[in-house]
C-alpha cells in the first residue's frame, strides 16, 4: 500500500517536531541546575520525542502492521495493536 502525499508530509512534520524537541532537551540537559530542578520533565521530553518518531514511522510505512510490531516502546505498541487489528478487520 502506498502512502499519500499528506501521510508522507505528516510523517515529515512529526520528524521535524521530534528533532526540535530533541534539540531543546539536549540544550536544557547541559544546565545542571535545570536538570536537577526538572529532570523528570526532561525525561518526558525525550519520551514524547520517541513516541513522535514511532508514529512518524508508522504513518510513513507501507506495511503498517510491521511498523507497529517494530515499535520498541511496549506501552505505545500495546495501544496501537488493537487499533491496527480493528482497521484490518474492517478492511476485510
Amino acid at each position: 500500500m502506498s502512502r499519500t502525499p499528506l501521510e508522507l508530509q505528516l510523517a515529515h512534520e512529526l520528524d521535524e517536531a521530534r528533532k526540535l524537541l530533541e534539540t531543546m532537551g539536549d540544550e536544557l540537559a547541559t544546565d545542571i541546575e535545570v536538570v536537577m530542578a526538572h529532570g523528570v520533565a526532561l525525561q518526558s521530553v525525550d519520551i514524547v520525542g520517541q513516541i513522535m518518531g514511532h508514529i512518524a514511522a508508522v504513518v510513513r510505512a507501507t506495511e503498517r502492521g510491521e511498523a507497529v510490531e517494530d515499535i520498541g516502546m511496549h506501552d505505545l505498541k500495546m495501544k496501537l495493536l488493537p487499533t491496527l487489528k480493528d482497521a484490518c478487520d474492517k478492511a476485510a
